[in-house]
């Protein structure tokens, strides 16, 4: 019985991290806001990704820097969202 419930709450941690990533492993994806403004958004939620997931991102996505606009965290869902603009 205990294997059982053990088991169950395993794979749903597990599920529950799969649906933070898209369907080939990678992370939450970043997304273009404003072109002409060179803004963009991304999410790094859960226990999968972190703040530091979110600068990595900020930093692949502007090679010559960026500035953080806005950042949002809500520890109760364990969401946290950045909005950030290339230089």
């Amino acid at each position: 019985m205990m294997k059982s419930i053990v088991l169950s709450v395993l794979i749903l941690s597990i599920a529950g991290c799969n649906a933070l990533m898209n369907a080939k492993g990678a992370q939450q994806p970043v997304r273009l806001i404003d072109s002409k403004q060179k803004t963009y958004f991304t999410t790094c939620s859960g226990s999968v990704e972190e703040w530091g997931t979110c600068n990595q991102k900020a930093m692949r996505t502007c090679t010559n820097g960026y500035e953080i606009l806005n950042k949002m965290e809500n520890s109760i869902g364990g969401r946290r969202e950045l909005t950030f603009k290339c230089h």
